[in-house]
């Protein structure tokens, strides 16, 4: 799978994602669907975290080498 490469939603996504165990599995949902995610997508990062991917950094927190 490849990276997302909109690092905005990329953020909203992990911010739903954390809270989907306050939140509830059915309104994290609903937030992801409120920011365009795919019902499929939804359910899978909800319910099997392990398929998610990876994640990347932000273009403008590059660690220099």
């Amino acid at each position: 799978m490849e990276r997302r490469n909109d690092y905005k939603q990329a953020l909203l996504i992990e911010a739903v994602i954390h809270e989907a165990d306050a939140l509830g599995r059915s309104t994290a949902a609903r937030r992801l669907a409120e920011i365009g995610v795919p019902l499929e997508v939804a359910v899978r990062v909800l319910t099997r975290p392990v398929e998610r991917r990876q994640q990347f950094e932000s273009p403008f927190m590059r660690r220099e080498s």
